[in-house]
């Protein structure tokens, strides 16, 4: 085989200026070029970014107060990556492991030494087993949409098992689409100048969604009332008018409270339902199984504020805003339609002054008429052959399960497998299983510990990306800034070689960019020159993202109108078992003290974990900037817990289950959460210590119930799932 090359591009055209001069450290540096691009972390706001390059290195990086939303500023994570993409410690140079697997000992190689290692095997074990004995693992670590349909394009010549789901999501999606149809979301410079009320769930902006400040304070500063629900004190929690804590798990019965309240007030906007919703009888039936002081017993919220909540809700001009962190439960679909039926008993729809926000589609991989990735993933001319699925929300339990053919080979990039994935030694079990792990990654993770082959990835400004948001409506094309750092190589280059090697190169023509593809993955129509620098952000024409959604009030749903009772969903229940209830109700979670009363007398406090400030999941923390910030990994635990254990301000404590142990993290007694309730941030290496997911229950949320995740057939807004990682029993400890 020829020597591998990576292509090379003359990156100037790319420039928005030329020999700029810029402040770096104090002193004045000339950079070469400065570039528009965007970051494609797993996060709301999908910023704007310009790179300061100078000898093909970034150094400096800062907002591009161009972008309506983001508005020139950057959060300490956007910043870091100046750090980030030049830190000394990136994987440098291909390797093939010499010890044992979880030794982290390898001999560096050329690249096409390790190519043809990989596609050796890959062949045998194809020869051997089938194509379906092959899958990829990729998730959010880079979440843009075009280099997983270059991976795509590899894994259905080759016949694999193909990765579907998600372990974030979907669970809620799923309740939402089958409340209002086609997701869209209203952009906040339009909400935040009329809504007189911000209903704001399970998100903590702070951390996850900071450019939402300046349009919250500005509806604030109008006069908007704030209510926030969560289980944790956030700081966007400690600036509401009202702040609701509820057991967590038990969002549903907080909306079916405040629903029982508002009918019972005739608060309820009766034109609204009456025109353009389905079903009303018979969420009234839930309705009433759920009084005031009942929904009070099961939260832990006092009466009077579910009830001062309900009238708040449903006599201003209200607008919902959802997270996702009231969906990482058994019972986050039904969660999230209860929270799009309170939105719609109210009327708070389609209207400039409040509507209802989840998730805009633009942030899903395939949506048709705007990005239709199977234009890459399946190539022209060429007969694809249906194969299994494998659900990302049990990969450790599908490979497990796996068999005729087993799953014999992974190869993982843009997610940490051991760090993510639900209870860790279950998912290094798993790994123990393949006959090839290969990682593209940035840094040694746990994953490449256990790597076969570790192959040097791209920063995110190493390479081409597609990322629209999932939150507003502006579109920056990524492109790369600078050439990769040492020997990295970009995804989508990698893969493609890969595939020429398995002898399919008329699908993989040398030269072919990821612009290229990218334009190929969209319609003819959208604009998207206008959306690469120098040029940028471009605004997504309203056909694909209203400015007001839903305003015409027609639902693609099966009775065209909002669903309290979900058709959709009952007729997915009659295919797939599941929870497919058509109306929301309450379910326990998986593991609660009322769920399961023995294992919670064993372990009797609900752990759940916030997304940190200053990590995106496993990334960051490595970087010495962001260790000096955020200090050693802490457990917050409520001060009357920690009382009766005798554990005060950092101390070192132990934290337990039958799924595993973290030792000596530290304790922060606190009134942030309720007593029965910890915190501690997810995301953490494991070998870097403090890993929730060494605890987290291999349950997921629903609708469907994907049992061991091999499947034949999955829809992703029909059947949802969500790693169900707030299901978590524990016990703390002094050491």
């Amino acid at each position: 085989m020829a020597n591998f090359t990576r292509l090379h591009e003359d990156l100037d055209k790319y420039a928005i200026a030329r020999n700029v001069p810029v402040t770096v450290g104090g002193k004045t540096v000339i950079a070469d070029r400065v570039v528009k691009t965007a970051c494609p972390h797993n996060c709301y706001d999908t910023c704007g970014v310009l790179a300061y390059v100078k000898d093909e290195k970034v150094i400096k990086i800062a907002g591009d107060p161009d972008h309506p939303i983001t508005r020139g500023h950057l959060c300490v994570k956007g910043y870091a990556n100046v750090q980030k993409i030049n830190s000394p410690e990136r994987v440098k140079y291909p390797m093939i492991r010499v010890g044992e697997r979880g030794e982290g000992k390898f001999r560096r190689v050329s690249w096409d030494e390790a190519l043809d290692y990989i596609v050796d095997k890959l062949k045998d074990i194809r020869s051997r087993y089938g194509g379906e004995a092959f899958t990829e693992y990729c998730y959010s670590g880079n979440r843009e949409h075009m280099a997983k349909a270059v991976s795509g394009r590899f894994l259905n010549l080759y016949g694999a098992t193909k990765l579907v789901g998600s372990f974030c999501l979907l669970s809620g999606a799923a309740g939402s689409y089958y409340s209002v149809g086609d997701q869209h979301t209203m952009s906040p410079e339009v909400w935040s100048e009329k809504t007189e009320l911000v209903f704001l769930v399970g998100r903590n902006p702070s951390f996850t969604n900071p450019h939402i400040y300046p349009f919250l304070y500005r509806a604030m500063e109008r006069g908007a009332k704030l209510i926030v629900v969560d289980p944790y004190v956030t700081a966007v929690a400690s600036k509401a008018d009202l702040h609701l804590q509820p057991r967590p798990g038990t969002d549903v019965v907080l909306a079916l409270g405040m629903m029982n309240h508002i009918i019972s007030r005739d608060l309820h906007d009766k034109e609204f339902i009456a025109k353009h919703t389905h079903g009303f009888e018979e969420l009234l039936e839930e309705v009433k199984k759920m009084p005031v002081e009942k929904a009070a017993e099961l939260t832990g919220i006092e009466a009077d504020k579910i009830r001062l909540a309900a009238e708040w809700y449903a006599t201003h001009k209200t607008h919902t805003e959802c997270g996702y962190g009231h969906q990482r439960y058994s019972n986050g679909h039904q969660t999230q339609r209860a929270y799009a039926c309170l939105a719609a008993l109210c009327g708070h729809i389609g209207k400039e002054t409040g509507n209802y926000n989840f998730i805009d589609q633009m942030g899903f991989p395939a949506i048709p008429g705007f990005m239709n990735a199977a234009k890459v993933a399946v190539p022209a001319g060429v007969e694809i052959a249906k194969t299994r699925l494998l659900n990302i929300s049990t990969f450790a339990a599908g490979i497990h399960a796996a068999d005729n053919p087993p799953i014999k080979g992974v190869i993982s990039y843009r997610g940490g497998l051991i760090s993510q994935q639900p209870d860790v030694a279950y998912t290094i079990e798993a790994l123990k299983k393949l006959d090839l792990f290969v990682t593209i990654e940035q840094f040694m993770t746990d994953d490449t510990d256990w790597a076969d082959v570790v192959l040097p990835g791209c920063h995110y400004l190493e390479q081409y990306g597609f990322h629209p948001s999932y939150w507003h409506h502006y579109l920056q094309v990524l492109v790369p800034v600078c050439q990769p750092s040492y020997e990295a190589v970009p995804d989508i280059e990698i893969w493609a070689e890969l595939g020429r090697r398995m002898g399919w190169e008329e699908y993989f023509p040398q030269g072919v960019t990821g612009l290229d593809y990218i334009k190929a993955m969209v319609p003819e129509d959208l604009p998207i020159d206008e959306a690469v620098s120098p040029r940028g952000p471009l605004r997504i024409p309203e056909k694909w993202c209203p400015r007001v959604p839903y305003a015409d009030y027609k639902f693609n749903t099966p009775s065209g109108k909002f669903e309290f009772y979900s058709i959709g969903m009952e007729e997915r229940g009659k295919k797939f078992p599941g929870d497919f209830k058509p109306v929301p109700y309450h379910l326990e979670p998986a593991e609660s003290p009322i769920s399961t009363p023995e294992l919670y007398a064993k372990y009797p406090i609900t752990l759940i974990s916030q997304h940190p400030a200053f990590r995106t999941h496993s990334q960051y923390y490595n970087l010495p900037w962001i260790r000096e910030i955020e200090g050693p990994p802490k457990v917050f635990i409520n001060k009357d817990d920690a009382a009766k254990r005798g554990i005060k301000e950092g101390d070192k404590v132990r934290i337990f289950n039958d799924r595993g142990e973290l030792r000596g993290v530290y304790a922060k007694p606190t009134i942030r959460v309720k007593p029965g309730t910890a915190e501690l941030s997810s995301g953490m290496w494991v070998k870097l210590g403090a890993n929730v997911n060494v605890l987290a229950s291999r349950t997921i949320g629903g609708p469907r119930d994907v049992g061991d995740g091999i499947m034949e057939e999955y829809h992703p807004l029909l059947d949802g799932n969500t790693t169900a990682y707030f299901n978590t029993l524990v016990q703390i400890e002094k050491m």
